[in-house]
């Protein structure tokens, strides 16, 4: 009962020492950050971008966008194409890439819209970083006392801790993943559109549209 009792207060008292470790990280990183502002190129960003652009034909200028987004090193999540034959592609493309990417393709036609957004992630990226760290040096250590453990109570206390670390590592695992994925990874949406062309009443009525703004407008 005694060895029992020990196990017992030495899982609890490892849990505390990952729990406070973490909190001390917690504040020096917020008072770092604070110190260094958003200049710093270590920041963690998701990035994304929207594009429109009108061409000839969608349907022939779609390929040479995937082309393009593959060469890249990015691929097409999905592709849609449109009853109006218009396409639209959802693509991952390397944040590195995004900027240089949205020109090339902007270049097959005419540039409808163009819209970038960015979310700072760097603390939710490092204090999961740091927790799942943590959490690995604690699982390991409980893998160590269990080796060592006798008595059967010691031996499920320490599995029963074991397992539930386990389950907060893979929970976080997958969400540490899913971050530095969407950080790496911009997420690009890109529609071509079939480029408009005026019959002789449309030109007529863009002309008379034109003359009367200039009524009101000069510059």
């Amino acid at each position: 009962m005694h060895r029992s009792r020990f196990a017992y207060r030495t899982v609890v008292a490892l849990a505390a020492v990952v729990a406070i470790g973490c909190a001390s990280v917690d504040n020096a990183r917020q008072a770092e950050s604070l110190a260094e502002g958003y200049a710093s190129p270590d920041r963690k960003v998701i990035r994304a971008g929207e594009l429109v652009v009108s061409v000839e034909s969608p349907e022939n200028a779609s390929p040479g966008v995937e082309r393009l987004i593959k060469e890249a090193g990015g691929y097409v999540e999905r592709s849609t194409a449109t009853k109006d034959s218009n396409v639209w592609l959802q693509c991952r493309v390397p944040a590195s890439q995004l900027d240089q990417l949205m020109d090339s393709v902007a270049s097959l036609g005419d540039e409808e819209r163009r819209s970038l957004t960015a979310a700072d992630v760097t603390e939710q990226y490092s204090d999961l970083e740091t927790r799942l760290r943590n959490n690995v040096r604690l699982r390991d250590r409980l893998q160590q006392l269990l080796q060592r453990a006798k008595d059967v109570e010691d031996v499920l206390a320490i599995e029963r801790e074991l397992n539930r670390i386990q389950s907060d590592i893979e929970t976080m695992q997958a969400q540490f993943d899913r971050l530095k994925s969407d950080v790496e990874m911009s997420a690009l949406s890109i529609k071509l559109q079939r480029r408009r062309i005026l019959g002789p009443l449309g030109y007529i009525g863009y002309g008379f549209w034109w003359a009367f703004s200039k009524l009101f407008v000069i510059r």
